[in-house]
């Protein structure tokens, strides 16, 4: 990924944790995605949460060179590490979970996805607001990023007052969805939630089967609230739904702050759960783990799976063999009740396939209608994300 400058983007100096090294292209996709322009990459040679006082000064000045508008640290840093690297830099520090969430205020749309963000924003900052008051009692200046002790104290009661209002708030709209979910079950539809790593082509799959238009593209999180649209498959009732993209190491307060979102799979009778397939193995099997992490924290996991090979048209048949098989082997060892289907949702290969082995997996086999096959299966307008 290019490190040139980008009109309009704010510019940022990228610095990744050893535990992240590997990782690098999603880092740049990430920061991309939240509109920054990555000037230059400091690899953090040495793991864990905290900076070094050396660190934290040859990072600092490197930041003052390049005259970066943020450093984004892609890993997990400590509150005196990210206090210490603010002071002495001048600039915004966005670490991972920051960065994440600052994507996801670029396409939060629902009343529902901007309190997500806002409370696991919150929650992830009370530990750096507090750190700043401990400084000042200690004697440190600590107003040049803010205004001062007193006023941080006075934020941190309305942290406090504003999560615990949030969270009545989700708590609410999470009985909601339950209830809605359960309704749309006693009506007899198939509940399929479609699954899988960000940017892996989830709702090019839903756009494909029921013909919306939801926006898709490569930058990552542009689902945050889900997306519900029935389709009719020779008779059975399928409610499609496109859910929020996984990533690595999820941290655990988006898993709560999004959790009313991510319900949808929990409560589903099966998951589509979309592979890319056009990446290589390694990261294949890693993003598949990475999913299963996620699944099996929301208690979604025992149900019937289907893991759909997506993007088959753009790799070779040998190829894809082997990573059909990987997919397999792996979905085994994790317990899972899976089978793999090959698709194509820029083709519309194998989306009839899909279908059947939605309805069959809940013991409602059928046969593609001509509708399916034409491409043509809405049969219903796009309900409100829960």
């Amino acid at each position: 990924m290019s490190l040139a400058k980008g009109a309009g983007a704010r510019r940022a100096l990228l610095v990744i944790s050893r535990d992240h090294i590997s990782h690098l292209e999603e880092a740049l996709a990430i920061a991309e995605s939240a509109s920054y322009e990555v000037v230059d990459i400091i690899r953090r040679p040495k793991p864990g949460r905290r900076l070094s006082d050396e660190a934290v000064k040859n990072i600092s000045a490197r930041a003052q060179e390049l005259g970066v508008d943020a450093i984004i640290y892609y890993g997990n840093l400590e509150p005196s590490s990210m206090y210490k690297l603010e002071r002495a830099s001048k600039v915004k520090v966005l670490d991972r979970v920051l960065i994440i969430l600052e994507i996801f205020a670029l396409h939060a749309g629902s009343k529902e996805a901007k309190l997500q963000i806002e409370m696991a924003r919150l929650k992830h900052e009370l530990p750096l607001v507090r750190e700043y008051i401990r400084r000042a009692k200690l004697g440190e200046q600590v107003d040049f990023l803010g205004p001062g002790r007193y006023a941080f104290e006075s934020y941190e009661k309305y942290m406090i007052s504003r999560i615990a209002r949030i969270r009545r708030e989700l708590d609410e709209l999470r009985r909601r969805v339950r209830t809605q979910e359960l309704a749309r079950r006693d009506s007899g539809f198939i509940l399929a939630s479609i699954v899988g790593y960000a940017s892996a082509g989830k709702t090019s799959i839903f756009n494909a089967i029921t013909g919306e238009r939801q926006p898709t593209g490569p930058e990552y999180f542009t689902t945050l609230f889900a997306k519900h649209k029935l389709v009719d498959y020779r008779g059975a009732k399928i409610m499609l739904i496109d859910t929020v993209g996984f990533v690595r190491d999820v941290p655990a307060e988006i898993i709560e702050s999004f959790y009313s979102t991510l319900q949808e799979a929990a409560l589903a009778d099966v998951l589509i759960f979309v592979i890319d397939s056009s990446e290589d193995s390694d990261t294949i099997k890693e993003k598949l783990q990475a999913g299963i992490s996620v699944l099996s924290k929301l208690n979604a996991i025992n149900k019937p799976i289907i893991l759909a090979l997506n993007k088959v048209d753009l790799v070779p048949e040998v190829e894809l063999g082997a990573k059909e098989s990987t997919v397999s082997k792996l979905a085994a060892l994790a317990g899972l009740r899976a089978q793999v289907v090959r698709v194509s949702a820029l083709k519309g290969l194998n989306l009839d396939l899909l279908l059947e082995k939605v309805a069959s997996s809940v013991g409602r086999p059928g046969e593609p209608t001509e509708a399916v096959r034409q491409g043509v299966r809405a049969k219903a307008g796009t309900q409100a994300g829960a």
